[in-house]
């Protein structure tokens, strides 16, 4: 692979040439600070820019495009990281080599930024219909949180830990917030999108990276230099008195979430450590302190697991289970924690959890999309290089995992009640 970048004034194009795989993937990436009153707009402003453009009007214009394009594949999402809000357009597409057609490179690329560049607008409004269709859709998604007792029992336990942080806020925004968004409206999203928002642009594949850099700077046309530094990190505070809160639900089963501050990781504690820490303590499956503890010995749920936020600065534990168990099984994650604090797990562990977080990176090799990842958080945040991080994974002592399981604090616990008192 040879990863190279060009300076293109207002962006930056990244290339990573390889001809591993038989497709190339792109992705345009707009970021800026996360608005927690903006966030519904450009999920909502993302999924119009995947049904049409000015250029093909109708979904079935834009499909019949890519079938001529050999099926490639373009489509617009959102999503947060820490105190970012990522735009991401990305392009899937068939490796040149395979295709007998000298202009296809420029005819895809002239695809992905006709979508970008020419929206479906009308008199600085986007197309009603379109908008009709896409709200709705929006509605029934928002709704059916609400039919997800996990992700709806995460919301709001990050609403009870503090609604003032990019932690709490909807991707999708309310129905309250998208009531408010109108043609008009959405096209001053989209035009802030490109006057406010950074644009870095990820290229994978066996192709004439100079050459197709070319046909970008030919078809995008980026007109401001965005100058900003953005940090990651949400700055989630500890806090000095614990947050216990519950909520009714219709649901059978209760939802138990657990929020925890991690204080102070150092850059090796951030990127590698604590994922082998997480691993041990509630990720890892069957083998997890948590699991064996509180579904295995003590058969008090059903499902359990933890997630480790890293821009968020915060590990979480998600269990479902019978109300009855609640409280049980608030003491049981109190109490492995302070196991894993203690040194109670034995060195075979510690090895078995090493060589899964290796073999995840080496998994992630075979995969295009997985690689461009890797780049990505290079660039935004620094992030080592997979095989830099096999390395220091390999270099993980058992004192190193026991001192960054001291750095956990709890801080939220909440409760989506269940019916089955």
């Amino acid at each position: 692979m040879k990863y190279k970048t060009y300076n293109c004034n207002s962006f930056n194009v990244h290339t990573i040439k390889t001809d591993r795989f038989k497709t190339s993937h792109v992705e345009v990436i707009f970021r800026d600070i996360a608005n927690k009153e903006e966030m519904g707009a450009y999920s909502f402003l993302a999924d119009m820019l995947s049904q049409s453009s000015k250029t093909y009007p109708r979904k079935k214009d834009l499909i019949t495009r890519f079938e001529e394009l050999y099926k490639i594949i373009v489509y617009a999402t959102t999503l947060r990281v820490g105190n970012i809000l990522d735009f991401h357009v990305s392009l899937d597409f068939i490796n040149p080599d395979y295709i007998n057609d000298k202009n296809y490179i420029e005819e895809v690329i002239k695809t992905l930024f006709d979508i970008i560049e020419n929206p479906n607008v009308t008199n600085d409004e986007f197309d009603l219909k379109t908008f009709n269709i896409v709200k709705e859709r929006l509605k029934r998604e928002i709704n059916s949180l609400k039919e997800n007792p996990m992700k709806q029992s995460i919301n709001e336990a990050f609403k009870a830990m503090n609604t003032d942080t990019p932690t709490s806020y909807e991707l999708l925004g309310n129905l309250e917030s998208l009531e408010k968004i109108t043609p008009s409206s959405l096209y001053k999203t989209y035009k802030n999108l490109r006057k406010n928002f950074k644009v870095d642009i990820f290229l994978i594949g066996n192709l004439e990276m100079d050459d197709t850099v070319s046909l970008i700077k030919k078809y995008f046309k980026n007109r401001y230099i965005i100058e900003n530094k953005l940090d990651l990190m949400v700055d989630n505070k500890e806090i000095k008195r614990l947050v216990v809160k519950s909520m009714a639900s219709d649901n059978v089963q209760a939802n138990l979430v657990m929020i925890f501050n991690l204080k102070n990781l150092t850059e090796i504690e951030k990127n590698i450590t604590f994922n082998v820490f997480n691993y041990l303590y509630g990720s890892g499956g069957l083998t997890s302190k948590l699991y064996q503890s509180i579904r295995e010995k003590n058969s008090l749920c059903y499902q359990i697991s933890s997630m480790y936020l890293k821009y968020d600065k915060l590990l979480l534990v998600h269990i479902s289970l019978e109300q009855v168990n609640v409280k049980k099984a608030t003491s049981l994650v109190k109490k492995e924690l302070k196991n894993m604090q203690a040194g109670n797990f034995t060195e075979d562990e510690l090895k078995d959890a090493i060589n899964n977080m290796i073999v995840s990176l080496d998994m992630a090799q075979d995969n295009n999309v997985s690689l461009i990842n890797n780049y990505v958080f290079h660039v935004f945040d620094n992030l080592p290089m997979p095989e830099e991080r096999v390395e220091m994974f390999k270099n993980i002592k058992k004192d190193d995992v026991i001192n960054v399981a001291k750095k956990v604090k709890l801080n939220t616990v909440f409760t989506l009640e269940g019916r089955n008192k």
